[in-house]
């Protein structure tokens, strides 16, 4: 008997970061790589060395001169590495699917993909998954899955840079929060929504595609990234009020009617203009400044996810990743 006949894919390749947020990324690859080859019949590894070197690859793979029949790509990493895979699909107009694997600090996405957080756990639910659609926010000429952000996010993740991530993983992230709410950096913004503007002055403002920013999730019980809308939220003012609203949870059609410190703005196309221009954080990675232009880009991408009545947070010992 054959038992490639019962093989998903024909070659998948598996793109990693030697600095991943896995404590022995070695010994990582060889429990991903003993999950991935059971449905793939041949599975490459391909070191990622500097930033944009995925955008390269992807852009071999479309032209056929990395091989002729990769047909899947994973990537084991963070929210930034996932963010690099993205644009390398995006740009390289590659029609192909993905699966992704957790080797980062918050692995956002991976929360929607109902994956584990553990790399290998997460390998092996790939066996399982199934692919699913989703949109992909376009923002000036990058892209990103999950969320675009202005303001205190900006200031939390800096905050944070200037520490050690890699050593102190999410607890920097506790403590830089705590700062940064303390001494929050107000900005004048216009935002337009078909034809429609809105003015005012916010210490952060986020255009989301996926329900999970910074490990937490965001408190919109429709919110869908593959619904085919941008969900904006503007921070009014930073006090009481806003923490409050922050854990609510409510659906779009009554989101404006019980909150009074942040507004949600549901759209497909946004633009926003700052005074002062700010520094922009896409998927964890603070890579533009203002002015935006966002909009979404429905069903455009295929990413392996499993199925909520088979998912299950199954992991070992000797799967740690840094926190």
């Amino acid at each position: 008997m054959n038992i490639l006949t019962n093989k998903k894919y024909n070659h998948g390749v598996l793109f990693y970061h030697e600095h991943s947020g896995i404590k022995d990324i070695y010994r990582g690859l060889g429990d991903v790589t003993a999950a991935l080859t059971t449905f793939c019949k041949h599975l490459s590894i391909q070191l990622s060395e500097n930033e944009g070197d995925i955008i390269e690859y992807c852009k071999k793979i479309k032209s056929k001169s990395y091989s002729d029949d990769v047909d899947i790509v994973f990537i084991l990493g963070g929210d930034g590495t996932v963010n690099e895979l993205i644009n390398g699909i995006m740009h390289s107009e590659l029609d192909i699917p993905i699966g992704i694997i957790p080797g980062g600090t918050f692995n956002d996405f991976v929360k929607t993909l109902n994956l584990s957080p553990r790399h290998k756990a997460a390998s092996q639910q790939l066996i399982e998954a199934e692919l699913q659609p989703y949109d992909v926010m376009k923002i000036n000429n990058q892209y990103a899955l999950n969320f675009v952000g202005l303001g205190l996010i900006v200031q939390n993740a800096e905050n944070v840079q200037n520490g050690n991530k890699d050593v102190f993983g999410k607890l920097s992230y506790v403590g830089s929060t705590v700062k940064t709410l303390l001494n929050p950096e107000y900005f004048n913004y216009k935002v337009t929504v078909d034809d429609k503007e809105i003015n005012g002055k916010t210490s952060m403002l986020v255009v989301a595609n996926g329900p999970f920013i910074g490990g937490s999730r965001i408190p919109l019980t429709d919110l869908s990234p593959s619904d085919g809308y941008l969900n904006s939220f503007i921070f009014k003012e930073q006090n009481t009020r806003v923490l409050n609203d922050i854990f609510k949870q409510r659906d779009s059609m009554n989101w404006n009617h019980m909150t009074e410190g942040i507004q949600h703005i549901l759209a497909k196309k946004i633009s926003i203009t700052t005074d002062p221009v700010v520094k922009v954080d896409i998927d964890g990675e603070i890579a533009l400044e203002t002015p935006l232009e966002i909009e979404i880009i429905p069903n455009t991408v295929q990413i392996l996810t499993l199925n909520n009545t088979v998912s299950n947070n199954n992991t070992t010992a000797d799967e740690e990743i840094e926190s």
